[in-house]
C-alpha cells in the first residue's frame, strides 16, 4: 500500500518545515504534499526549501477541504495521511504510531490527538476533529462535492467512516500541540474564529447534515490505542 502524506497549509511559514521533517522521517510515507492554500507569507517557499511536493491554490479565501481535495487529486497513493501544518513538537515517532494500525489493516482510519491529560477518556470518544487522520483514498474520495465548504471536513470524513460501519483507533500523541486561532489572528478574532467553528461542527447533527445514527455508528467502531 503506498501512503503519501497531504497538508494543506495557509500562512504557516514558522511551523511547515517541522512537520515536513518529521513526515520525511516517518516510516510510512513515501511523499508529502503541501497544498499552499493561498498564502500571504513563505509557506510555500519554506515547504519546498524542507523537501516537500508544493501544489499552489490560489483563492481569496483559504478552505481547508478544498486544499486536501487538491492534494489528494494530486498524488496516486492509496491511502492518504492528513496533517496540520501547525503542528508543534510533532516527531516521526509520533506520525509512526497514528499511522501504525491503518498499515497493520486493524482500523480504516487512524486518527492521532492531542494530549488533554484526564481528559483524554471523555474527547478521544467525541467524533474527532482532529486534523491528523489516516484513510484510503476512496474514503475522501466518496465525500460528494458540496460537502467540501465550511469547517467540517473531519467530521464529514467521520460521518463517511461511520455511515460505512467501518472501524476507527485513536492515539494520543503526547507532548504535541498546535498554533491556535488566538496565536494566529488576535485574541478577538481568534475567539470569534474558534466559536464558529465548533458552532457549525455542533449545528450538524440539528439541521440534518450528521445523522445520530452516524454518531452511534462511530462509537461502536472506535477503539483508543495506548501509543
Amino acid at each position: 500500500m503506498i501512503l503519501d502524506a497531504v497538508v494543506p497549509a495557509r500562512n504557516e511559514a514558522s511551523t511547515i518545515a517541522a512537520v515536513i521533517g518529521a513526515l520525511r522521517e516517518c516510516a510510512y510515507v513515501r511523499e508529502t504534499v503541501v497544498v499552499d492554500d493561498g498564502s500571504t507569507d513563505d509557506t510555500g517557499d519554506v515547504a519546498r526549501a524542507a523537501g516537500a511536493k508544493v501544489v499552489r491554490r490560489d483563492a481569496a479565501r483559504g478552505s481547508k477541504a478544498h486544499a486536501m481535495a487538491i492534494g489528494v487529486a494530486s498524488t496516486d497513493a492509496d491511502a492518504i495521511f492528513f496533517v496540520d501544518a501547525d503542528l508543534i513538537g510533532v516527531t516521526s515517532a509520533h506520525l509512526d504510531a497514528v499511522c501504525r494500525p491503518f498499515v497493520d489493516r486493524r482500523c480504516a482510519m487512524s486518527i492521532g490527538t492531542f494530549d488533554y491529560g484526564w481528559r483524554n477518556p471523555f474527547i478521544l470518544r467525541l467524533p474527532p476533529t482532529t486534523g491528523e487522520r489516516v484513510v484510503a483514498r476512496r474514503i475522501f474520495e466518496a465525500i460528494p462535492p458540496e460537502r467540501l465548504d465550511g469547517f467540517t471536513i473531519e467530521v464529514t470524513i467521520n460521518d463517511v467512516i461511520a455511515e460505512a460501519r467501518l472501524t476507527t483507533v485513536a492515539r494520543v500523541m503526547k507532548g504535541v500541540t498546535h498554533r491556535t486561532k488566538r496565536e494566529k489572528f488576535g485574541q478577538v478574532e481568534g475567539w470569534r474564529r474558534t466559536l464558529r467553528m465548533f458552532r457549525s461542527i455542533f449545528a450538524l447533527p440539528f439541521n440534518g447534515s450528521v445523522r445520530w445514527r452516524a454518531i452511534w455508528f462511530y462509537w461502536r467502531g472506535l477503539t483508543i490505542e495506548r501509543s
